[in-house]
């Protein structure tokens, strides 16, 4: 039997948005230096772990697109790439391009958490008066069917990264391949929710950390192994889920 192959789930290095805390959504905002670095440390850990990958597919957002330019760059590796929607972050509707701070004092803790953490929850969409000021950054161009603005539960975002993984990414890592997903906090839980059929308690309780590379093994047979994944360094990531969850999450 193939031995199966190899998954890894990077999200992009720090953006402006996260610099400041900001709810980012569609909006298409780029790295920081620190963000910047961070895809160059994680290229080390790849590489000193003999993972390289055949294949890149990320979001087509601009902080996506650049992380996966410099990773690759730091493997000198020259692979296919492929862009899809469905790795788009999430849409966060009223709460896009709003500080965290300030969005929890203005529609309250209970809200605040539910929107963002739970799996059905769904900011309400944003107004004609907030969407007059994303003129920078402006939302993303290539979101397919995705309308910045109008506001997805972690629920939408399973169901659009479901066939991403039933459909591609399953029969290349079965057949050996290594892949490389570069996307966001959001649709990386969603990922993992469909790969580890995760409980809602444990989609609310997940934080992907920016820059920490996180892998699974795939065998034959499509079972991706260890339940949850492993980082690559286990101990800065644990670190830097827990910083994520004490701002609130991503």
């Amino acid at each position: 039997m193939p031995p199966g192959g190899t998954l890894v789930l990077l999200r992009h290095g720090e953006s402006v948005y996260n610099a400041t805390s900001t709810f980012t959504g569609l909006l298409d905002v780029g790295l920081t230096r620190a963000g910047e670095r961070q895809v160059a440390i994680a290229a080390n850990l790849m590489r000193a772990e003999g993972i390289l990958p055949d294949l890149v597919i990320n979001s087509p957002m601009l902080r996506a697109s650049r992380t996966t330019e410099l990773l690759l760059g730091h493997l000198g590796r020259d692979v296919p790439v492929e862009t899809t929607w469905r790795l788009a972050e999430r849409d966060y509707g009223c709460l896009t391009g709003i500080p965290k701070a300030e969005a929890a004092a203005r529609h309250g803790e209970h809200a605040f958490f539910e929107w963002r953490r739970t799996l059905h929850g769904r900011p309400p969409a944003a107004s004609a008066e907030q969407r007059a000021t994303w003129v920078e950054p402006a939302p993303v161009a290539d979101s397919g069917p995705l309308v910045a603005g109008a506001g997805e539960s972690l629920h939408d975002v399973v169901i659009r990264v479901r066939p991403l993984w039933e459909e591609e990414l399953h029969e290349r890592l079965t057949d050996g391949a290594t892949v490389v997903v570069v996307a966001h906090g959001n649709t990386l839980r969603a990922l993992c929710a469909v790969i580890d059929d995760l409980s809602d308690t444990e989609i609310e309780d997940l934080n992907i950390p920016a820059g920490h590379p996180l892998a699974y093994d795939v065998d034959h047979l499509g079972h991706a192994r260890p339940r949850g994944g492993r980082y690559l360094d286990d101990a800065a990531a644990t670190v830097a889920a827990a910083r994520v969850a004490a701002e609130g999450g991503t």
